[in-house]
């Protein structure tokens, strides 16, 4: 059914959309903020929806809300499930059991249109785990999909009570609402103050993810596309623009300008969606309102390469992270052009598959589009939805089959590393030591006790600590994320949430305290996990150091274990359909160019701090780092946390430079041979 006149030059504009994401998730220099090509399109859709529906309800009088969402489907659905197979299938062959069960979860939501909150809940955007996320970037489709689901509900409400007037009110309303919510979160870090401490609404505190995953706050986006159809001045300006066709040329110009001039120079740190969404949505709308009368977009967005691209831009943004995902879970170095252009063809061809066979046969299909008369019409229509529900039992079966992976591969995914650790050495409570300061303890009756301090980067160490210190009492001083130097000297490291920023200066202070009261004397390793210069860094661990020494205890700043940069354990951890033991070999491993930059960051802060602990000496002999144990285990966790058994490896190697460097560890050792 159409309305609407096509405008062949939004097709241009979606290739420009598309290319813009894809070239960012390349990591193509030049596109570090490809990413605002989602924004493109979510104006692109208010824009066409809301032409569409504004358009039948005029010559009809109503809006057919059944045949629009089997329109809808038809479009999107198919192509969607077949990502969702081949992702599933390659996870099958490719991916460790912990991942492959992230990925089915994935798929899931996925076809159901909500992977938006999926991801919101599990996975940052831009974080390095999202590497392993075959299907990460569904979260755009299930915004969209979620606009296409209230949309007309709420498009038929306000035609019904003003007709285009009602329509523009109603869309403003919402869109400003929309941006206000933008403000709340991340400007007044209004999720802080209405998230509660635990269950899933916790995650609101989150501002930016939230912002970012969740459909509300792009609803200003999607409602200026909207604005563009249905508010009088945009018709009014486009009759302008007819007459004016050098104004039509330039506001192009400058719209296309804005696009490619965020796409350059936006990064993952900028604020988003809020204000930098909001202008890259204005320049999508200039675009739009000048495209079918512009000389200039006719050449730029017409041309027949950018409107085939713009044609199969869903089909090629449905494939492209896939293809990136599992090219480097194989082993694949995106670093080089060469490869960068490799995955750009494969991204084409499979792009150009997925539409011709898939996307354009369901929606152009007869059985599927003329009315149905026989019985087997009807069944073909039902197939479709029908395969939703089918599909997700299907492949949360598949979650469950852990034979896939040989005995000899498999590992214990990170919840079971941290839950074992927990349960072995941390199951005791020492007087004096409060539960809320000290989050691990283990009481061993002794009148020795080694303290770590820090943030994970402490707590992962306690397995090796206790181990190779049997003798000694244990308490690890531990919040996430919050190093001992956050809060002293002027410096204060951000945690993502102001609450727990201040709640980890604070917690330092009350540790530094604690300290002051304890007659005992204690040994004290201080974490040095890099998390800034070692020039802002090292003069903070002199100063807590010093004043511990002044206190009578024996303080010393612990070296930050070298990381082997990529999920090691997970990597090894698969099935052996297609990566054999010797390629294995070569896919795993560690990303040497960060190994050499945290060994140039340990020597630097080596040479500033006082009782300094240099932990790489012994973890990387004559500077060569391994990351696997004498038996041929990994020796981390995941990214930059060592395991349980990765800290004894570790510790076994370092306790003699302990025992050299701490005398109050050789006493206590010599006075345990004795007794």
């Amino acid at each position: 059914m159409k309305y609407i006149k096509y405008v062949k030059e939004l097709d241009g504009l979606r290739a420009l959309a598309v290319l813009g994401v894809i070239g960012a998730h390349l990591g193509v220099s030049l596109l570090r903020g490809g990413f605002v090509g989602v924004d493109v399109f979510f104006v692109i859709s208010g824009y066409l929806i809301t032409a569409l529906l504004c358009a039948e309800h005029e010559k009809t009088g109503t809006i057919n809300l059944r045949g629009f969402f089997w329109r809808r489907i038809r479009r999107l659905l198919p192509a969607v499930l077949v990502t969702a197979m081949l992702a599933v299938l390659a996870g099958y062959l490719l991916l460790s059991q912990e991942q492959f069960v992230s990925t089915i979860w994935s798929a899931v939501t996925a076809i159901f249109s909500v992977s938006n909150i999926y991801f919101w809940l599990n996975v940052g955007y831009f974080d390095s785990i999202a590497m392993t996320k075959p299907l990460l970037h569904t979260w755009s489709l299930g915004v969209e999909e979620q606009f296409y689901l209230f949309w007309p509900f709420l498009l038929l409400l306000f035609l019904k009570l003003g007709r285009r007037k009602g329509a523009v009110v109603g869309v403003s309303i919402l869109a400003a609402f929309s941006f206000l919510l933008n403000a709340l979160f991340l400007d007044f870090t209004y999720g802080e103050k209405i998230a509660p401490k635990v269950g899933f609404f916790s995650n609101f505190v989150d501002g930016p993810a939230t912002a970012f995953y969740w459909f509300p706050f792009r609803i200003f986006e999607f409602g200026l596309g909207s604005l563009l159809a249905v508010a009088p001045v945009a018709s009014t300006m486009t009759k302008v623009l007819r007459r004016h066709v050098i104004v039509a040329d330039l506001l192009l110009v400058l719209g296309v300008a804005v696009v490619i001039g965020y796409m350059v120079l936006l990064t993952e740190e900028a604020v988003f969606p809020y204000y930098n969404a909001l202008i890259v949505s204005l320049a999508t709308c200039i675009i739009i309102l000048a495209a079918s009368t512009s000389r200039v977009a006719s050449v730029i967005l017409a041309n027949r390469v950018s409107r085939h691209l713009g044609k199969i831009s869903y089909s090629l943004y449905l494939v492209h992270w896939p293809v990136i995902v599992y090219f480097t879970n194989l082993g694949g170095d995106l670093e080089a052009w060469q490869a960068k252009v490799a995955m750009l063809a494969v991204t084409l061809i499979l792009g150009q598959l997925l539409y011709s066979f898939v996307e354009n046969l369901f929606r152009s299909a007869n059985v599927l589009t003329k009315p149905p008369k026989r019985a087997y019409h009807y069944i073909a229509r039902a197939g479709l939805p029908l395969s939703v529900p089918i599909l997700a039992v299907g492949f949360l079966a598949l979650a469950e089959d852990e034979g896939r992976i040989p005995e000899a591969r498999k590992t214990l995914s990170n919840q079971e590393w941290r839950s074992t650790r927990e349960r072995l050495y941390c199951q005791g409570s020492l007087e004096g030591f409060p539960a809320s300061l000290f989050t691990c303890q283990n009481d061993r009756k002794s009148d020795q006790t080694i303290i770590v301090w820090g943030d994970s980067h402490a707590f992962h160490l306690v397995a090796g600590v206790s181990e190779m210190f049997p003798h000694h009492n244990i308490a690890v001083a531990y919040m996430s994320g919050c190093i001992p130097q956050s809060g002293f000297d002027g410096y204060v490291r951000d945690m993502g949430r102001s609450d727990l920023t201040v709640e980890c200066g604070k917690r330092n202070e009350d540790f530094l305290a604690w300290a002051k009261s304890q007659k005992r004397r204690l040994i004290i390793f201080i974490s040095a996990a890099k998390r800034s210069t070692p020039q802002i860094i090292a003069p903070i661990n002199n100063r807590l150091v010093s004043e511990l020494n002044d206190l009578g205890h024996a303080a010393y700043v612990l070296g930050d274990f070298i990381r082997p940069g990529i999920e090691l354990a997970q990597c090894r951890a698969v099935p052996n359909f297609i990566l054999s033991d010797k390629l294995l070999e070569d896919v795993c491993t560690p990303d040497f160019r960060q190994v050499k930059r945290e060994w140039a960051y340990n020597e630097a802060l080596e040479a500033l701090v006082e009782n300094y602990i240099p932990v790489r000496q012994s973890q990387c002999p004559g500077g060569q780092c391994s990351f696997l144990d004498d038996t041929g285990r990994v020796t981390h966790r995941d990214y930059h946390h060592l395991s349980y058994v990765g800290a004894i490896y570790e510790f076994s190697k370092l306790r003699g430079l302990l025992i050299e460097k701490i005398p109050e560890l050789n006493v206590t050792i010599a006075r345990n041979s004795e007794n």
